[in-house]
């Protein structure tokens, strides 16, 4: 009997048991789904990208809106691939994701060109367009996208082109080394053609960062160089061409000679946060009460007049920017996985602009560009020969250097933000020769166009000093590709 009773007992316990552990039909929906679905915290370890091209975007958005998901263009689309086992072996699409929405997920190969077609399953997985390499998660460390100072610097391309009216730069290969033609003199405040100079450089990477980790985490290489020469701008001048309605004119002019520009920029060892930047650009040709120079089609200049005479003679002045010094010391740093990068630079500025009278011969120019005068040896002021052809002067006198000489002139600081989510804009501010110097940029078309502004107002100071204007703007788009 009791027997009996023991078994009764353990077969209906089991049947409770049974009955208890019996799935639901949402809990096997759910299992299924998660047989398709990809876990977040295991795809971070498979090769992934983020979709940067337009038209593509375009195309995922208008076939989830066709099945109900309200997906738009302005969302991030992520792909996630199996790997490459290079045996001959193609990879296969494991997931596409765009936005966050309930049901914006086409999960496996079979899924996406079911819903895409196989040719459009093919387009997205060969990346021959705009797109952004999401480095793989590595195990137990914690990593995040590419720590990259600039966009305008792409690290998933061996090639690239980037053209502005600020800057036009080229990288070829993997070494990092870069052509770079720039107008303006942004280091002092000046942008475009109101820092009256071009430059040409260089740049290369002097210590490369050989910790494989490290550069993948985005830590920069430890030691970059620049090296070029600079020249004097030759437009920009008032009423020279229609180019010049579009902004103010220029007032300053690079040195009459080429310089000789040197930037360098070394972060220290075991803190790769912290860093020295120097920079510096000096004219090859030493200074000389006076120098030969071509006639103010080319050289810019305001009315002035020399007090020391009698009569005081009327001349036109021109001011040069000689020499640029700076060092600083700046600290950088990446926040949110990497989305965010923000440096800060505080250091010393010299520079210096060399003030200089035109002359035809002996003779200073009138603003009239026709007459001439010169002082005889009694002192007395005299008309020379007009100028032939009108206009032209042959040399300049010079006549007195502008240099620092208080706290403010010296001093230069500036702060730099750049969000490097699916919508990367950067800006800046710098304060330098007391003039201050905004920049920003924002995307036009995903990856590839940009519009960027700079604008400088001189500060500290209650008024710009005769070269500068009192504000100046300029807005250019930039245009950037990349080749692989």
């Amino acid at each position: 009997m009791r027997k009996t009773i023991f078994l009764m007992a353990l077969i209906l316990a089991g049947s409770m048991t049974v009955s208890a552990q019996r799935p639901s039909i949402p809990d096997l929906e759910q299992n299924i789904k998660d047989l398709n679905t990809i876990d977040p915290d295991v795809g971070k370890y498979f090769p992934r990208w983020r979709i940067m091209e337009a038209d593509l975007k375009t195309k995922l958005a208008l076939y989830f809106r066709s099945v109900g998901v309200p997906v738009k263009t302005s969302d991030t689309m992520t792909v996630t691939a199996s790997f490459d086992k290079g045996n001959g072996e193609h990879q296969d699409i494991l997931q596409i994701r765009a936005g966050s929405y309930p049901g914006s997920e086409l999960n496996s190969r079979q899924a996406v060109e079911s819903a895409l077609g196989v040719d459009l399953y093919q387009q997205i997985l060969n990346r021959k367009y705009a797109h952004t390499e999401i480095p793989p998660a590595k195990p137990i460390t914690k990593t995040g996208a590419d720590r990259v100072p600039s966009v305008f610097y792409p690290t998933n391309a061996k090639q690239f082109v980037a053209i502005s009216a600020f800057r036009q730069a080229v990288q070829i290969g993997t070494t990092g080394a870069r052509l770079e033609h720039l107008l303006g003199s942004d280091e002092v405040g000046y942008p475009f053609w109101s820092g009256g100079q071009g430059k040409a450089l260089i740049d290369y990477p002097i210590i490369r960062q050989e910790n494989a980790e490290l550069r993948s985490d985005g830590v920069p290489d430890p030691f970059k160089f620049s090296l070029g020469v600079g020249y004097r701008l030759k437009f920009g001048a008032p009423d020279q061409s229609p180019v010049t309605d579009l902004f103010l004119p220029r007032r300053l002019n690079s040195a009459i000679g080429p310089k000789a520009i040197v930037r360098a920029e070394y972060r220290l060892p075991q803190l790769n946060d912290l860093g020295i930047g120097f920079y510096t650009e000096l004219p090859f040709n030493k200074q000389t009460s006076s120098e030969g120079v071509r006639g103010n089609d080319e050289v810019v200049w305001v009315r002035d007049s020399i007090l020391t005479t009698r009569p005081a003679v009327p001349i036109r002045t021109a001011f040069f920017l000689r020499t640029v010094t700076q060092g600083n010391l700046f600290w950088e740093n990446w926040f949110d996985n990497y989305e965010h990068y923000v440096r800060f630079s505080l250091g010393m500025s010299y520079q210096e602009f060399a003030v200089g009278a035109l002359r035809v011969g002996e003779n200073w120019l009138d603003p009239d560009g026709v007459t001439t005068r010169f002082v005889d040896e009694r002192g007395v002021v005299q008309q020379g020969p007009d100028a032939s052809p009108p206009g032209l002067a042959d040399n300049v006198e010079y006549r007195g250097l502008v240099h620092p000489t208080e706290v403010q002139d010296w001093l230069y600081a500036k702060i730099e933000y750049l969000n490097q989510s699916d919508f990367p804009f950067g800006v800046s501010a710098q304060l330098s020769n007391r003039n201050l110097l905004l920049s920003g940029f924002v995307p036009v078309v995903p990856n590839w166009l940009f519009l960027q502004a700079k604008y400088s107002t001189a500060l500290l100071r209650s008024e710009p000093v005769p070269w500068e204007q009192k504000t100046f703007i300029v807005i250019s788009p930039v245009l950037r590709f990349m080749l692989e």
